[in-house]
């Protein structure tokens, strides 16, 4: 099998290598439906609060919600704070104060 080579497209610079795109925590792998069978949830369930979080998965190629590793991180989160009884409004909330709250914790560079 020869390797193939990574030419322009069209719109721009050629695509990264997929060791680079695997190791991105960033970058947006997972269909909705692989997402949801990580996460032990259905695709509705998870759309659902996507919508809530303004989380509009990625749309690489075919039109298709696409999430990072990094997306699963924080969906994870809502879904543990649904589990525990939280509304879904309150669950953006209690992850934006969160965040908050780890970010001031961090010292300044």
């Amino acid at each position: 099998m020869t390797p193939r080579r990574a030419t322009p497209g069209p719109d721009g610079p050629p695509p990264r290598p997929w060791r680079a795109r695997l190791d991105d925590p960033d970058e947006p792998l997972f269909t909705i439906a692989v997402a949801a069978e990580l996460l032990g949830v259905g695709t509705q369930p998870l759309r659902r609060l996507g919508d809530a979080l303004a989380h509009e998965g990625r749309r690489p190629s075919g039109n298709q919600r696409r999430y990072s590793r990094n997306d699963l991180e924080l969906l994870a989160r809502a879904l543990r704070l649904q589990g525990d009884g939280h509304a879904t409004a309150s669950i953006t909330r209690i992850i934006e104060l969160e965040d908050q709250v780890r970010a001031d914790a961090q010292p300044a560079r």
